[in-house]
């Protein structure tokens, strides 16, 4: 029995000795691959972080990202491997890249201890290795231009009922053959006789398209700053007009300063005094478009890969129907020798190109100018022809401007809502984590 139990003895102490080693293993495998987890993170988190805060305001802070990336990879394995780390006498091995927006980074390692009883079988050395990557997604930088026509089309009732309701109460303009009223609520200065309309509009609880697409624009710095992963990623400037381009708010990061101007659209309609920057008289797409492009190349036109290389948008909330015309004067004194005379046509596509060549992106939303039906007003019958037999051929224009994919049309409060929503979605690329 003692020979018996000798002889068994020493593969009983070696399976049990394989036992224990092999616990070992699989304690320093499970810490050394939660370190390398951790240290994967921590080098796509510090180098977003770092790109995020660009501290030395570089152009490219990518290089600098990168080390900073790298030494808190580095810290986090050695923190988290703790004692691991001497006792298999294991190296990381970290790669950090940047792709586009992506950051990728690879850590792996490998060590290996003194196994005591796995000499008893020929394997004195237990071997460890592993590898793991992780990919972080990072928003991507974004110029918004809005730019918002605030021409006196946009006075109109954004409600078919209100529309209906408010010619009734509206006396601007009356035929009195047809009872025909005017069915805009003009911004002018009001008179005994004439443009009483935005009076009547704002006392009787009317609500103007320009008005609904202020309410639209504060949800969408709402959802702008919601949306925000990276220090100052989205700036947002307000650019009514008319006849000119109109500076609401410079291009900010500090959007939340957006929310009080976009309450107040209205006061930027047409008041029909040429002194003001954004004139008087039509809708002057041949005006507004080369004059934002220029305030984006001043600002300079990037990819988004940084604070400093924004990708620009330009926003155009429009009803599309371009006017050439001009008032030279004020409406409150009105002299129709200032006034050059209606000439209603279409976008000019040919007007959207320079932008788009320079990579700038245009996303439209075109909010339909409602055909107004006859007996017309004596006093604007042609006009309302004129326009009424362009509106076919308005959208096909729009399109055309438009960057591939960018044209969006809404009519109600919420559709206008949700169309400026789904243009900002559309632009924005929001952070995620890969493993």
């Amino acid at each position: 029995m003692l020979i018996l139990f000798g002889l068994a003895l020493l593969p009983m102490v070696g399976s049990l000795g394989l036992g224990i080693e092999y616990l070992r293993k699989v304690n320093y495998q499970a810490r050394l691959d939660t370190a390398a987890d951790a240290a994967a993170i921590a080098a796509i988190t510090a180098a977003r972080d770092f790109i995020s805060a660009n501290p030395n305001n570089e152009a490219d802070p990518t290089a600098n990202a990168i080390t900073a990336g790298l030494q808190r990879a580095s810290a986090a394995f050695k923190a988290n491997a703790a004692s691991a780390t001497t006792a298999v006498h294991a190296k990381p091995t970290v790669d950090l890249k940047r792709s586009s927006q992506e950051l990728i980074a690879t850590v792996s390692y490998q060590g290996s201890y003194s196994s005591s009883f796995g000499r008893l079988f020929g394997q004195p050395i237990v071997v460890l290795n592993g590898n793991v990557s992780s990919r972080l997604k990072m928003g991507t930088y974004a110029d918004f231009y809005l730019l918002l026509d605030t021409s006196g089309s946009m006075g109109f009732p954004t409600s078919t009922d209100q529309q209906v309701s408010f010619a009734k109460q509206n006396p601007d303009m009356n035929n009195g053959q047809t009872s025909n009223n005017c069915a805009f609520a003009c911004h002018f200065p009001e008179t005994a006789t004439n443009n009483h309309g935005y009076g009547i509009a704002k006392a009787s609880g009317v609500e103007l398209r320009i008005a609904t697409v202020g309410n639209a624009v504060a949800q969408l710095i709402s959802t702008a700053k919601q949306k925000a992963t990276l220090n100052n990623q989205f700036r947002i400037g307000l650019y009514p007009f008319v006849s000119y381009i109109e500076t609401a708010a410079d291009l900010t990061a500090a959007i939340d300063t957006l929310m009080p101007l976009a309450g107040n659209l209205e006061s930027y309609m047409d008041v029909g005094d040429s002194s003001t920057p954004r004139g008087s008289g039509g809708t002057h797409f041949e005006n507004v478009l080369p004059a934002i492009l220029n305030k984006i190349r001043a600002n300079r036109i990037g990819d988004g890969s940084s604070s400093a290389k924004a990708q620009p948008y330009v926003f155009l909330v429009t009803d599309g129907v371009a006017n050439s015309q001009y008032y030279n004067g004020n409406a409150s004194l009105f002299d129709q020798s200032k006034w050059t005379g209606s000439n209603s046509n279409l976008l000019d596509p040919n007007l959207c190109a320079p932008l788009k060549n320079q990579g700038v992106k245009i996303s439209i939303l075109y909010i339909p100018y409602m055909p107004l039906q006859q007996p017309f007003n004596t006093n604007v019958g042609y006009e309302n022809q004129r326009v009424n037999s362009l509106l076919p051929s308005v959208p096909g224009s729009l399109k055309s401007c438009a960057s591939d994919g960018y044209f969006y049309t809404a009519s109600s409060s919420a559709e206008i809502n949700n169309a400026l929503q789904a243009m900002f979605v559309q632009a924005i690329s929001e952070a995620r984590l890969t493993r």
